[in-house]
């Protein structure tokens, strides 16, 4: 057998070996799997929203906050 094909049949025994390792352990957590799948998406509705926020100020929020996360990495690094 040529070393060529020793490594890719060694690489194969490895990948195959892993596999099976993988296959065993479950995809999902167990309380994923339990949840039912939503039939109906007004079972998700809700009426949480304040009266005097707006989207507008969500977002802009949202903004602020993701600039000063980055300035904080960016502080880290330096």
């Amino acid at each position: 057998m040529s070393p060529v094909d020793q490594l890719i049949q060694a690489l194969s025994q490895s990948l195959m070996r892993h596999y099976r390792t993988l296959a065993a352990v479950p995809a999902l957590p167990p309380s994923v799997r339990r949840t039912a799948p939503v039939q109906d998406l007004a079972t998700l509705a809700a009426d949480f929203w304040p009266e005097d926020e707006t989207a507008d100020a969500v977002i802009a929020y949202l903004a602020q906050q993701r600039h000063a996360d980055r300035s904080d990495l960016m502080d880290e690094r330096w």
